[in-house]
């Protein structure tokens, strides 16, 4: 049925399959399906009659792997056995865009493939067992056919006695089997029956059964055409052969849009139709479609020069995934001789199959190469003697060649320097503080505004004469007469706004600052009177501004109003004579 040809995001939730499915019309949908239902346990064994695998398995177990379902199931012993797997493919099917189970039924068309006659007498081929795996059967058909006068007669026996040129042939809707059989005159007549009428798949084994009504046969080509939306009719065009091959490679191309999954639901066709199985041709063509490594890289076999060894890297690493399918779809015990049967079975027309194939990708100028430099029938006659157990020294050493192309084809990625770290995001500036301003008044221009120092003239010292070293002399026009007031004033303490002196008493310091030295002061206090608390001070640049602002000063007895805001004034420096 291989429902993966036409179905993508495959996954296992518990034991329900779901995955996104093709519809006719071309869309996707999601769908599931619980394969509870349809698949039991049978003593630590997949059985597609059974159901309820999932009670017994162990849950860390359970997975897929591509369309193959994997797990480990308890046994009658209460053990769990060795890891088990079956192939969906054969049994779950797209319809209509829904996932459904395909019960396994006992039609020789679609669970029976490579069928051969030998002896003239003996059917043999590997059919589907309940565990979903392929064994060898065979059958006498001898014993259940006869010759009545010159026909097959289904129910008699020994028909080889009296029949010559015994053959079989095989189509998508019948097994016929062909003789030569003498009648009672013993004349011979050409006579044919189709075995598939009567000989069954009884669960897993060849059988005879004879119907009395009509038996209605199901064969793989109404399922794969009503089964494998938009390309169904493409896929099973080229299993039976059909004569319009390039157009079947056109629509399977169109809807898969990929050179390797054309290719590879090509090869699938062409094995089925050579084995004479449908099922196990579909399933082929499903892993190889789905397959990223099925098909090696152009870049690597463009460094390979010798055409030999490039036919058997392509030969090894598509084989390898060919052989990998077959062992998941026979069972273990029974590979080898299911390998016998299909390498008897298998038709050598292949490669003729395959170079139209390769002629029509040239038409359309796509490369196909992978085929053009091997042979289908050459790589799966090396793929079934390795299912018999023999080793293929040439595909391990194809193998290992491959393996170091890959790794020196490899293309160098240098590891980038690390970005130079971000810049800092800059913080944020500081709102700007707002500086209130007092508006000056006239007290606090007062406080600030420096006020000249006066000068008290004492007793001649050496600085006064000389200068102060921070300071330059003011010449004044009345200096002398000045100098001379002050020294009677001192002779005469009757005179009004003299000051104090006593003797011993210094007689003041005159000092002069420069007017940018807004905090100093010059000071002259008097000291040595009878009454202590008696105090002379001036008030200079640095004064105290808790002072009045507003004072009377007397100089040589005349009273003066000033204003201590007035505008300050270049200090003089007073010299006496």
């Amino acid at each position: 049925m291989a429902f993966s040809l036409t179905a993508k995001n495959v996954e296992l939730r518990g034991s329900w399959l779901v995955a996104a499915v093709q519809q006719p019309d071309g869309s996707w949908s999601l769908a599931r399906l619980d394969l509870n239902d349809h698949i039991g346990n049978n003593d630590g064994a997949f059985d597609v009659a059974m159901d309820r695998w999932y009670n017994t398995a162990e849950g860390w177990s359970c997975h897929l792997r591509g369309p193959v379902l994997c797990a480990r199931l308890r046994t009658v012993a209460g053990e769990y056995a060795p890891e088990r797997c079956i192939n969906l493919d054969l049994f779950v099917k797209n319809h209509d865009g829904s996932l459904e189970f395909q019960d396994l039924t006992d039609s020789l068309l679609l669970y029976a493939g490579c069928l051969t006659l030998q002896d003239a007498t003996r059917l043999r081929g590997v059919v589907v067992n309940r565990d979903g795996k392929f064994v060898p059967s065979e059958i006498d058909l001898d014993q259940h056919y006869g010759n009545i006068n010159g026909k097959f007669e289904a129910g008699e026996r020994h028909y080889s006695r009296s029949g010559r040129n015994v053959r079989l042939e095989q189509d998508a809707t019948s097994v016929k089997l062909f003789a030569e059989l003498a009648d009672c005159e013993g004349e011979w007549h050409e006579a044919e029956v189709d075995i598939s009428e009567c000989i069954v798949n009884d669960k897993g084994k060849l059988a005879f059964l004879k119907h009395d009504e009509e038996f209605v046969r199901e064969d793989w080509t109404p399922a794969i055409v009503e089964h494998t939306p938009v390309m169904g009719e493409a896929v099973a065009g080229l299993h039976t052969g059909e004569d319009k091959e390039d157009h079947f490679y056109y629509q399977i191309a169109s809807n898969t849009n990929s050179v390797d999954a054309t290719v590879g639901i090509a090869i699938g066709s062409f094995i089925g139709r050579a084995i004479r199985s449908a099922a196990i041709g579909m399933a082929i063509g499903a892993r190889l479609a789905a397959s990223s490594d099925a098909f090696v890289d152009a870049k690597i076999t463009s460094t390979i020069e010798d055409p030999e060894v490039r036919s058997q890297i392509q030969e090894a690493a598509l084989g390898r995934h060919i052989l990998e399918t077959l062992r998941d779809l026979f069972a273990e015990d029974a590979a080898a001789a299911s390998a016998e049967l299909l390498e008897a079975a298998l038709d050598p027309e292949i490669d003729t199959w395959t170079k139209g194939l390769v002629d029509w990708f040239e038409k359309q100028e796509l490369p196909a190469t992978v085929l053009s430099d091997i042979s289908l029938h050459t790589m799966l006659s090396k793929v079934l003697k390795h299912l018999q157990g023999e080793t293929v020294e040439e595909w391990t050493a194809a193998l290992a060649h491959l393996a170091t192309l890959q790794k020196s084809t490899t293309t160098l990625k240098l590891t980038p320097p690390p970005p130079p770290p971000s810049p800092p995001a800059p913080e944020p500036e500081p709102e700007p503080e707002v500086i209130v301003e007092e508006i000056p008044t006239a007290e606090s221009e007062a406080k600030d505004v420096p006020v000249p120092a006066i000068q008290i003239e004492g007793p001649e010292t050496q600085e006064t004469q000389q200068g102060s070293p921070d300071s330059q002399a003011v010449p004044d026009s009345d200096a002398a007469a000045r100098a001379a007031q002050a020294a009677q004033a001192q002779q005469d303490p009757k005179i009004p706004g003299a000051l104090p002196t006593t003797a011993g008493s210094s007689s003041g310091t005159a000092s002069t600052r420069q007017s940018s030295d807004a905090g100093a002061s010059v000071s002259k206090t008097g000291s040595g009177s009878k009454d202590k608390g008696d105090k002379a001070s001036v008030r200079g640049n640095g004064g105290n501004g808790a002072a009045c602002t507003k004072g009377w000063h007397g100089i040589f007895g005349i009273t003066t109003f000033r204003r201590s805001w007035a505008r300050s004034k270049q200090p003089k420096v007073v010299t006496t004579s």
